[in-house]
């Protein structure tokens, strides 16, 4: 009976509580921020970022948005909700997931998952409002940051190449779970009774915790090799391997380096003794010259 009543007791925290655990969240939020730029900008285990990786994440996020806030909210949840179950286990963030993922696998580098999200995020406050500007960016950054956090801890594993199909369903799902969990917990602990007034039961804030965290994470475990192939298909050198298990990682589109020399054109079968003849005869005079 005691724990039915807390169950169903609601969360109301003092304002000043409230206003620390928000202004908290954001101190973690901006020092989660920090190590994420140091690592894509300074360490040397990453690839600097590319003019590709901005136009693909940034292409990303705008297809994130409109799945997100147009095709998903307004025609697709509505008919997967009917289903018994399937807002408890989040099917309509499905599409969501594999579409993060396929960004993930095409950058593999920190900050990209940070990058996709934030896009969408400000896209939707331009197109649908936002009752409080850059307070509500929390609730996009800690969907974000803590997986990008993720792959820094991975020191470049993630999708890295030659990565077997089990460290990938990993991967997925650990992006997953900090994907949904945290951000879902802050938001009916902190955010929504601080920033709306809006408060949550105590069964509520589980519910949502675990449903939002262990359903991401199951989806993008599960496309987590799909969003590989997909990303080879984009760009067939990612993962490429020549010269055994243990060479280097080659690009087939790559420009040669400055100074190098042009690879040598293979004669076909047969030309090496008439191309010889024919050069020795250029060489030697003629008969006439000799007369």
């Amino acid at each position: 009976m005691g724990t039915a009543l807390l169950a169903n007791s609601t969360i109301k925290l003092s304002f000043a509580w409230n206003a620390l655990i928000f202004w908290g969240t954001w101190a973690v939020c901006i020092i989660a921020l920090g190590i994420v730029l140091w690592a894509a900008l300074r360490s040397k285990r990453w690839d600097r970022w590319t003019t590709q990786d901005i136009l693909i994440v940034a292409s990303l996020g705008v297809i994130l948005e409109v799945y997100d806030n147009i095709l998903g909210d307004q025609f697709l949840k509505p008919i997967i909700d009917v289903i018994p179950g399937a807002d408890l286990l989040q099917v309509h963030d499905l599409p969501y997931m594999f579409l993060l993922m396929v960004g993930v696998a095409l950058v593999r580098k920190p900050g990209c998952v940070t990058a996709m999200v934030f896009i969408n995020y400000l896209l939707s406050q331009l197109l649908f409002g936002s009752g409080h500007g850059v307070l509500d960016w929390t609730d996009g950054l800690t969907q974000a940051v803590f997986c990008d956090l993720y792959i820094v801890a991975r020191r470049g594993k993630v999708y890295a190449p030659g990565a077997s199909l089990w460290s990938m369903v990993v991967d997925g799902l650990m992006i997953g779970l900090l994907r949904g969990g945290p951000n879902a917990f802050l938001t009916d602990f902190t955010f929504d009774p601080y920033l709306n007034s809006t408060y949550y039961t105590w069964y509520a804030m589980w519910r949502d915790t675990w449903s939002n965290a262990l359903a991401n994470g199951v989806e993008a475990a599960i496309t987590a090799a799909l969003a590989l192939r997909v990303a080879r298909s984009v760009i067939p050198s990612i993962g490429a391997r020549k010269g055994g298990a243990g060479g280097p990682d080659v690009d087939p589109f790559a420009e040669p380096p400055p100074g190098a020399s042009p690879p040598a054109e293979r004669q076909p079968a047969g030309a090496g003794p008439a191309s010889a003849v024919s050069s020795a005869a250029d060489v030697l005079p003629s008969e006439g010259e000799l007369a």
